[in-house]
């Protein structure tokens, strides 16, 4: 049973208030002292009130974070589950600018029973040492922290498996149970850092140099001056409502709310989503952030996030409210909506799509527009194989939608052929986000106004013979293909899958020089950018493109989903492709000899393992 009733001293609230906002040593085997509140509905909540319980979860849980809110009907149920074993869940919201509502609104959509209280101050959180949202603290009948971590690990920021292999939370609580020792008392937590409500500093404060990072010193900047152009420009377009971004940052109330997770990704460079080294190639679509860019977000959180003068903001962005490259010609959809889970993983969805075309149509534009932005994670247009089945990559795609990326538009004279009586096949890939969802994903085409001068082609450049051992952790795959007549790239896109780890595309000329076109140092599945060249890159007959990937199939990758499985080549996620796609204009329009010839070395690109 938990002990008789104490409270928290005041001194030791004031302390809680001052702590570091970072992880310091766990308090597991210290015991928790008592405290008194009032949950969200207003019913009285009292810490050792809970007396006769065998133990108690406190869960700190966010209404927007996106890995709570796929992690929140998972607790739901094993709360369900365990109050019969006498346990008790406890919902704390830690964040400041959440509102009652909002939480009550997740919990409800989550199906959670159990008591949330706020603690929007960190009081709580503080003197616990929890720095994250989707963080458990597990206290026995004495009241004493025997676990805190992470519910199990499905989910994790940028990765997530079709199920759990780890259980740390209920392994926890069975030993507990059972009076016996709990063998793993703390795992990581990969929530979000929580929102605090801090005050702006007085308007003379020094701003202070941002240690270990070699940026420019920006001095002091604010929110409608300085950082409110560069959220516009390179995180907008997610960003927004009804987007894939998890959040809004359209304005100053939600940049600040959300200032803590914007340093953290910033800094790592998981933010703005952009993973080609700099050195090689010159991109269009390029949403890095310059040294001043990162120096100035970086500088504006260290600073307090001032919001400076309102009427030195930018006029806000537009987008397009319909479609991106005008009116289409004609547009393209699911015959009906898709209804996505609210959480878990989902394989591949594939959806044929008839076109009705009775002749040859050009393409000069083409748009993929999802029904439901915030849980579509990419959408490849195929041609139909005509076999009954799905398409594979092998013969390159028609269309794709990537979030933040712009729709295909090529240049006048320049179009993608669509032959006539030819269905399209719709690869969808859904990550689910805490909200039963459906979606009409749609593709719009624009024609050619005329005959093309010049027939532009997707080709996969590609190893069919991946054998990824068990546990490896950096297995090579390469192949080179001889480019037959002198052509034109318009854009690259590396596709391998959750074990992709680095990618690299190169070239040898004729006349014996070598170049690096694209260079992928930390490939991230989560991102299926095509890198669109700012200057079309001619390369001659006899030119050897060069395909190098590598792979991580080890237990140290937090997204591979059994490091026990030899992986071979497939279309679903848990299996494996190397595919360095390029859209190429030949010369004379002899895309079809790039095809064929690219298919046959296929078959027999080289693999290597490097251990």
């Amino acid at each position: 049973m938990l002990p008789l009733a104490l409270t928290v001293p005041s001194v030791l609230v004031a302390a809680a208030l001052a702590l570091p906002h970072k992880a310091e040593a766990p308090l597991v085997g210290t015991r928790l002292p008592d405290f008194r509140t009032t949950t969200l509905e207003g019913k009285e909540f009292h810490f050792y009130g809970l007396a006769g319980k065998k133990a108690v979860v406190f869960y700190f849980l966010g209404a927007d974070c996106p890995i709570a809110k796929l992690s929140l009907p998972k607790l739901a149920t094993l709360a369900k589950k365990y109050e019969a074993k006498g346990v008790a869940f406890v919902g704390i919201n830690p964040n400041g600018s959440e509102t009652t509502a909002q939480t009550l609104a997740a919990a409800k959509a989550a199906g959670v029973n159990f008591p949330i209280i706020a603690d929007r101050q960190q009081k709580f959180a503080d003197f616990a040492k929890v720095t994250r949202t989707c963080e458990a603290l597990i206290v026995d009948d004495k009241a004493t922290l025997r676990y805190r971590g992470s519910v199990d690990d499905q989910y994790g920021l940028g990765s997530r498996k079709p199920n759990a292999s780890k259980h740390y939370l209920t392994d926890a609580l069975d030993a507990i149970l059972a009076s016996k020792p709990v063998t793993t008392a703390s795992s990581a937590v990969p929530g979000c850092l929580l929102d605090r409500n801090l005050p702006e500093p007085a308007a003379d404060a020094e701003p202070e140099a941002i240690a270990a990072l070699t940026l420019p010193d920006v001095g002091k900047v604010s929110y409608a001056e300085h950082v409110a152009p560069i959220l516009q420009e390179k995180c907008e377009s997610c960003h927004r409502p009804g987007q894939v971004g998890p959040f809004p940052l359209q304005s100053y109330a939600n940049a600040k709310r959300w200032s803590a997770m914007i340093g953290e990704t910033v800094t790592n460079s998981r933010m703005p989503p952009w993973h080609a080294d700099p050195r090689h190639g010159n991109f269009v679509n390029d949403r890095s952030l310059s040294a001043k860019e990162k120096a100035t977000v970086l500088a504006w959180v260290k600073q307090g996030t001032p919001e400076g003068d309102p009427k030195k903001l930018p006029a806000p962005k537009t987008f397009a409210s319909d479609w991106n490259i005008g009116k289409p010609d004609r547009v393209l959809k699911m015959d009906k909506p898709y209804t996505i889970q609210a959480t878990g993983v989902l394989p591949y969805q594939w959806f044929r799509v008839p076109t009705g075309f009775t002749e040859d149509k050009w393409i000069q534009a083409a748009e993929v527009k999802p029904g439901a932005r915030s849980a579509v994670h990419h959408v490849l247009v195929f041609l139909d194989d005509k076999r009954g089945g799905v398409p594979n990559g092998l013969d390159g795609f028609v269309a794709e939608y990537v979030p933040g990326e712009s729709p295909m538009v090529f240049p006048a004279g320049i179009a993608k052929k669509i032959p006539k009586n030819t269905d399209l096949m719709f690869q969808v890939h859904y990550t689910p986000n805490g909200t039963e969802q459906k979606d009409l994903s749609e593709l719009g085409l624009i024609f050619s106004k005329e005959p093309p001068k010049e027939i532009v082609d997707t080709i996969g450049i590609l190893s069919l013979n991946l054998r990824i051992p068990p546990g490896a952790e950096s297995y090579k795959s390469s192949r080179s293909f001889t480019v037959p007549v002198s052509s034109t790239i318009y854009s690259y896109s590396p596709h391998m899958h959750v074990r992709g780890k680095a990618f690299r595309m190169s070239a040898a000329y004729p006349d014996g020089k070598e170049e690096t076109l694209l260079s992928v140092p930390k490939y991230d599945f989560n991102w299926q950018t095509r890198y669109m060249l700012k200057e079309p890159k001619k390369v001659p007959a006899g030119t050897k493109i060069l395909i190098e990937a590598w792979y991580d199939n080890s237990t140290k990758n937090p997204h591979n989903p059994d490091p026990t499985k030899t992986v071979t080549w497939g279309i679903q996620t848990f299996e494996e492709m190397m595919i360095g796609f390029i859209d190429v204009v030949s010369e004379g329009n002899k895309t079809e000899q790039l095809r064929m010839q690219n298919l046959l070395g296929g078959f027999g690109g080289r693999r290597r393992n490097q251990q």
